[in-house]
Protein backbone atom coordinates (compact mmCIF):
# COMPACT_ATOMS: atom_id res chain seq x y z
CA UNK A 1 0.00 0.00 0.00
CA UNK A 2 1.02 3.55 -0.69
CA UNK A 3 0.17 6.59 1.40
CA UNK A 4 -1.33 9.37 -0.70
CA UNK A 5 -2.74 12.75 0.13
CA UNK A 6 -4.78 15.40 -1.65
CA UNK A 7 -4.08 19.07 -1.01
CA UNK A 8 -7.74 19.84 -1.72
CA UNK A 9 -8.90 17.21 0.84
CA UNK A 10 -6.94 18.69 3.77
CA UNK A 11 -3.66 16.96 2.94
CA UNK A 12 -4.25 14.00 5.29
CA UNK A 13 -2.55 10.81 4.09
CA UNK A 14 -4.63 7.74 3.24
CA UNK A 15 -3.77 4.12 2.47
CA UNK A 16 -4.04 3.47 -1.27
CA UNK A 17 -3.70 -0.11 -2.53
CA UNK A 18 -1.46 -1.18 -5.39
CA UNK A 19 -4.33 -1.89 -7.79
CA UNK A 20 -3.93 -4.43 -10.59
CA UNK A 21 -4.86 -3.44 -14.14
CA UNK A 22 -7.99 -5.63 -13.89
CA UNK A 23 -9.04 -3.85 -10.69
CA UNK A 24 -8.38 -0.45 -12.25
CA UNK A 25 -10.61 -1.35 -15.21
CA UNK A 26 -13.41 -2.63 -12.96
CA UNK A 27 -13.26 0.30 -10.52
CA UNK A 28 -13.14 2.87 -13.31
CA UNK A 29 -16.15 1.31 -15.03
CA UNK A 30 -18.14 1.29 -11.78
CA UNK A 31 -17.22 4.93 -11.20
CA UNK A 32 -18.28 5.85 -14.75
CA UNK A 33 -21.66 4.29 -13.96
CA UNK A 34 -21.84 6.46 -10.80
CA UNK A 35 -21.84 3.34 -8.59
CA UNK A 36 -19.83 5.04 -5.88
CA UNK A 37 -20.91 2.77 -3.02
CA UNK A 38 -19.97 -0.30 -5.07
CA UNK A 39 -16.53 1.14 -5.81
CA UNK A 40 -15.83 1.73 -2.11
CA UNK A 41 -17.18 -1.66 -1.10
CA UNK A 42 -15.11 -3.42 -3.78
CA UNK A 43 -11.92 -1.68 -2.61
CA UNK A 44 -12.68 -2.57 1.03
CA UNK A 45 -13.36 -6.23 0.19
CA UNK A 46 -10.28 -6.61 -2.02
CA UNK A 47 -7.84 -4.99 0.38
CA UNK A 48 -9.44 -5.12 3.82
CA UNK A 49 -8.87 -1.42 4.43
CA UNK A 50 -10.77 1.17 6.44
CA UNK A 51 -13.88 2.79 5.00
CA UNK A 52 -12.26 6.25 4.86
CA UNK A 53 -9.29 4.91 2.91
CA UNK A 54 -11.58 3.15 0.43
CA UNK A 55 -13.72 6.27 0.04
CA UNK A 56 -10.60 8.40 -0.53
CA UNK A 57 -9.53 6.10 -3.36
CA UNK A 58 -13.03 6.03 -4.86
CA UNK A 59 -13.34 9.82 -4.83
CA UNK A 60 -10.03 10.29 -6.67
CA UNK A 61 -10.43 7.74 -9.50
CA UNK A 62 -10.77 9.56 -12.82
CA UNK A 63 -13.70 8.61 -15.02
CA UNK A 64 -11.68 9.61 -18.09
CA UNK A 65 -7.91 9.39 -18.54
CA UNK A 66 -6.29 12.81 -18.56
CA UNK A 67 -9.33 14.72 -17.26
CA UNK A 68 -9.41 16.08 -13.71
CA UNK A 69 -12.28 14.80 -11.58
CA UNK A 70 -12.95 18.19 -10.09
CA UNK A 71 -12.23 21.00 -12.56
CA UNK A 72 -12.20 18.99 -15.80
CA UNK A 73 -8.73 20.13 -16.89
CA UNK A 74 -7.96 17.71 -19.71
CA UNK A 75 -4.19 17.45 -19.96
CA UNK A 76 -3.17 15.26 -17.00
CA UNK A 77 -0.57 12.63 -17.86
CA UNK A 78 0.86 10.92 -14.77
CA UNK A 79 -0.86 7.98 -13.08
CA UNK A 80 -1.24 9.63 -9.65
CA UNK A 81 -1.20 13.35 -10.30
CA UNK A 82 -2.22 16.56 -8.59
CA UNK A 83 -4.11 18.83 -10.95
CA UNK A 84 -2.07 21.98 -11.57
CA UNK A 85 -5.23 24.10 -11.68
CA UNK A 86 -7.39 22.98 -8.72
CA UNK A 87 -4.82 20.94 -6.70
CA UNK A 88 -7.03 17.81 -6.52
CA UNK A 89 -5.36 14.40 -6.56
CA UNK A 90 -6.34 12.26 -9.53
CA UNK A 91 -5.96 8.51 -9.99
CA UNK A 92 -5.37 8.97 -13.69
CA UNK A 93 -5.22 5.37 -14.89
CA UNK A 94 -4.41 4.67 -18.54
CA UNK A 95 -6.40 1.53 -19.20
CA UNK A 96 -5.54 0.80 -22.83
Amino acid sequence: MKRKSCIRCSGKKYEVPEFTIEEKILLTELKRQNKFFEVSEKIKSLYNIENLDAKFSMMHINKLFGKCNRCKVDYLEDEYVTCPKCKSLNFNWKLS
